[in-house]
């Protein structure tokens, strides 16, 4: 909203193709994002490590032992943990994409906040729908609910990473990553062209659909 007020995106759009700038913005905040997870969690090591030192060692090592017991009886993941963890951060990256390659092309066709926050709404009603759908077919996974949810490409990552715990396959979780990937690219190419169609007309997106709709 900055940048269409000040018109530096006329300034980017006549100097980079659009496609870029978009990509760019989303890849800084998955940036920002992977950056502020890291620091909460070196800060809650540091934490936890400084609650350690005042504990009596003898409680911590019967902890450690209980810890242990507890870690025997859990059951591993069907693709064994470095995996599990490997392709659960992966998806995790790409449910990040897809769904903030969605709400960057939301904010590419609003022209203030105030319409920004009227888009988002539905937005996050749709993400906490994915997110509900992904745990119904995790408790299903040989249903075609649990097929669905992992084609869908908004629910997949989240599918595919449950799907990682019961299943050996190795192979698929390649082929989500591409498909994943694939919806991540489409969905920023059609921000684009609506960004495009809307903003760079002279009307905010919001605008130009309510006047199309009309």
């Amino acid at each position: 909203a900055e940048e269409k007020g000040n018109k530096v995106i006329e300034i980017l759009a006549a100097a980079v193709p659009l496609e870029s700038v978009f990509l760019g913005k989303l890849l800084g905040m998955l940036g920002v994002a992977v950056l502020f997870i890291a620091f909460w969690m070196i800060v809650a090591m540091g934490g936890g490590l400084v609650a350690a030192t005042q504990v009596d060692p003898a409680a911590i090592a019967a902890a450690g032992k209980a810890g242990k017991a507890a870690a025997t009886l859990a059951s591993m993941p069907a693709t064994g943990w470095p995996f599990f963890i490997g392709i659960g951060f992966a998806y995790f990256i790409l449910s990040f994409l897809l769904l903030g390659a969605v709400f960057l092309g939301v904010g590419a066709q609003a022209g203030s906040v105030r319409e920004i926050q009227m888009l988002s709404l539905p937005i996050t009603i749709f993400q906490v729908g994915m997110f509900s759908l992904s745990a119904a077919a995790a408790s299903a996974p040989d249903s075609g609910l649990a097929r669905f949810a992992q084609a869908f490409p908004f629910s997949s990552p989240f599918a595919m990473a449950a799907r990682a715990a019961t299943d050996d396959a190795v192979g698929v979780h390649l082929l989500a990553l591409g498909w994943q990937a694939v919806w991540v690219a489409l969905t920023v190419f059609l921000s684009v062209r609506l960004f495009r169609a809307g903003v760079l007309s002279g009307r905010s997106g919001f605008q130009f659909w309510k006047r199309k709709k009309v």
